[in-house]
């Protein structure tokens, strides 16, 4: 019996620590004085995610361009229940690849990769321009 709780105890304490450490750089955007968007490079590697952190008003527009096809971003903020795919066919972005911010306040992407390739380790580079016109 206690062998038994013992397992547990270290299978969720394993399940726990290795899903608390999935997660890459926290970056906070900063936007050149007389600049509307910003470049990063990163690299994501399995479960890992890059998060960016920027201000911004109620209906601004964000265009998210990324290198490689293969890495997604997500969008979390105030306005958004869950959060939006800004992947490039998304159905969130409008025909120009852009998509309408719902509130004024704090956004976060995060740059990740599939649940797939997560689950292969594989280790990808981007580069990420974030704009908000």
């Amino acid at each position: 019996m206690k062998i038994k709780v013992i397992c547990k105890a270290i299978f969720l304490f394993a399940l726990l620590t290795s899903t608390s450490f999935a997660a890459g750089k926290n970056i906070n955007v900063g936007f050149t004085k007389g600049h509307n968007s910003a470049q990063y490079s990163g690299v994501i590697k399995g479960y890992d995610y890059d998060t960016y952190t920027f201000h911004a008003k109620k209906g601004e527009k964000l265009r998210v361009t990324i290198s490689n096809e293969t890495a997604d971003s997500v969008l979390f903020g105030p306005g958004i229940s869950d959060s939006v795919d800004l992947s490039r066919y998304s159905s969130a972005l409008d025909d120009n690849g852009l998509y309408i911010l719902p509130e004024s306040g704090k956004y976060k992407l995060r740059v990740l990769q599939t649940r797939n390739d997560a689950r292969k380790n594989k280790t990808k580079k981007y580069h990420v321009n974030i704009q908000i016109k």
